[in-house]
């Protein structure tokens, strides 16, 4: 019966596999032999910067017609995007000459700016951080250190400093802004690399408990937006507080705002030139080149180094 029972089942496995075989050839789907060629063009990276899955999904996407610029990738080279474009069958009108995004961080509470309240045991995660007791600083709106930011980065253009917040490497970051969408606190938001002036901070509270927070906290005194020229400042309200918001598209980087703030929160920013491809000298970022570096142990061990 056993010796029956093995052939009938040897039998219909034979019959269903044939079957099988036999409808996955009648009902296969050829696949668009241009989304591998431009799979192999893309970085390979999948860092989700153009908004999909990974590389593989944006050729898809490319292909089927669901996403109109062929060249969406923010991390391709020109050379690869004009290969891409021509693929298709389009003209490419990437700038070789654009300014380039990249990311800045809106807080300096670095360790000289912002007393720890307590040395914290226990699992170092952002977004643990976040959802329970906060950073260590008394500031709960700015960076924790713990570096979801640059868990998220594929370039390895991310390390936490020694003054306890993210340093940027622009010579190796491609501006996928993963980073940005990493950070639980909302920190760090990608900026043409052409801007001169930063609102180094995303403290809510206003007053005396933001003064207690951190040295270079904003209080939302708005001074900085009545004493903007081109009035491109404005004192952003949110359920939490309100935090000064640069409009780009009018600040001429005149610095007005930099000199009027008496928190220091509002600082003077290095424009970056370069790019991965064509790397310029890396520039200090963070503390070491904010408006309190003078009186910051952190930055001044990072001119040292």
């Amino acid at each position: 019966m056993i010796t029956t029972a093995a052939i009938l089942v040897a039998v219909l496995g034979g019959v269903f596999g044939l079957v099988l075989a036999t409808a996955s050839k009648k009902f296969a789907v050829e696949e668009d032999p241009r989304i591998g060629e431009i799979t192999n063009l893309l970085p390979g990276a999948n860092c989700g910067g153009c908004g999909y899955a990974g590389c593989g999904a944006l050729a898809d996407a490319i292909v089927s017609g669901k996403e109109k610029d062929a060249t969406r990738c923010v991390v391709a080279n020109p050379d690869a995007k004009k290969a891409i474009a021509a693929v298709m069958g389009v003209e490419t009108d990437d700038n070789a000459d654009a300014v380039r995004i990249i990311p800045r961080l809106h807080c300096n509470g670095c360790t000289a700016n912002r007393t720890p309240v307590a040395d914290r045991e226990g699992i170092h995660n952002c977004y643990v951080k976040a959802a329970t007791a906060g950073g260590p600083g008394q500031c709960n709106f700015g960076c924790f250190g713990d570096g979801a930011c640059v868990d998220a980065c594929n370039f390895g253009a991310l390390k936490i400093g020694k003054n306890g917040l993210p340093e940027f490497d622009y010579n190796k970051c491609v501006g996928c802004g993963a980073c940005s969408k990493a950070c639980p606190q909302l920190l760090i938001e990608m900026l043409p690399a052409n801007e001169k002036v930063l609102v180094q901070c995303n403290n809510r509270e206003k007053g005396k408990a933001a003064m207690t927070n951190c040295k270079v906290s904003c209080i939302s005194c708005g001074m900085c937006v009545r004493n903007c020229p081109q009035k491109c400042i404005t004192l952003e309200d949110t359920p939490n507080g309100s935090i000064p918001v640069i409009d780009y598209t009018k600040c001429d980087g005149c610095g007005i705002c930099v000199q009027k703030c008496p928190r220091k929160c509002l600082v003077d920013i290095v424009p970056v030139e370069g790019s991965p491809d064509a790397p310029k000298k890396a520039e200090p970022t963070g503390c070491a080149c904010c408006a309190m570096a003078d009186q910051c142990p952190s930055a001044q061990a990072q001119k040292q180094a």
